[in-house]
């Protein structure tokens, strides 16, 4: 159930949060929640407005405490922020950040081909052609703390789709063909999870499908990584892409799981 701020307050209070008065949702960047104006004001993020009762139970204790004060609130604002519908919030906004508004793809031609028959390779090899064939693979030159993102677009219909994926223009850069392969795989398997399951953050359904399909179950990237001297300068790099995977495209619909590994170069 999706609450509105005056029914998420009636909520609370019914849980004993009498102090409270008023509830705000906001979208921030990287605050899930504060108490201001005396701790009767309660400000929350927005992806609050579908918490479960434990997570209510968890907002209650704070706000009846007014703030973290005890070993009791410790535990509630731990369970808070580890809810992992308000990490995912907190991710796409960052790289909603970090993209702007409107960038669109600064590949070229070329490079958007190149997406494209790597994105239908590892679709038919990895998730037996089970990813949507149209789904848009861009790139991003303004990410910064990600290499990638996976963007869930809910259709009015209630059918889940995705709406992108996009990739940081630095992946095609020498030297980053791992880390390439991986982001990519790692995204694809964030859209299979959400259309699967709905699932939208790093949790047990989505390390599942990631080491189903061969990618490291993590979000970070540890591997040796390299980026841009200046932010704006262009990359036009277009990776080598052996013929196996461009002949193997070809044959649209099939599945081959005995394919050739994918180069890293």
């Amino acid at each position: 159930m999706i609450m509105t701020p005056q029914e998420f307050l009636l909520q609370l209070r019914l849980r004993g949060a009498t102090r409270l008065s008023r509830v705000s949702f906001r979208r921030n960047r990287s605050t899930l929640w504060s108490l201001t104006q005396n701790a009767r004001v309660l400000n929350v993020h927005a992806a609050y407005a579908a918490a479960p009762t434990e997570l209510l139970e968890a907002f209650a204790v704070l706000a009846r405490e007014g703030g973290v004060r005890s070993a009791a609130t410790r535990r509630a604002a731990s369970a808070i922020a580890a809810w992992p519908e308000a990490q995912w919030a907190l991710r796409n906004a960052r790289v909603a950040r970090e993209n702007g508004p409107s960038t669109g793809c600064c590949a070229t031609p070329e490079q958007a081909r190149y997406l494209r028959a790597l994105y239908q390779y590892l679709n038919l090899t990895r998730f037996a052609g089970g990813l949507p064939d149209d789904l848009p693979v861009r790139l991003s030159g303004r990410m910064v703390s990600a290499l990638g993102h996976m963007l869930p677009a809910d259709g009015v219909d209630g059918r889940r789709r995705v709406a992108e994926i996009a990739l940081s223009v630095d992946l095609m850069l020498e030297g980053n063909g791992a880390e390439r392969i991986d982001t990519l795989l790692h995204e694809m398997a964030h859209a299979a999870d959400y259309l699967e399951s709905g699932h939208r953050g790093h949790g047990a359904s989505w390390r599942s499908w990631a080491r189903r399909v061969g990618c490291r179950p993590t979000r970070l990237h540890e591997r040796p990584f390299r980026r841009r001297r200046r932010r704006r300068a262009p990359v036009t790099r277009v990776p080598p892409l052996p013929a196996s995977v461009s002949s193997l495209v070809d044959q649209a619909g099939q599945s081959h799981p005995n394919a050739p590994a994918v180069s890293a170069a």
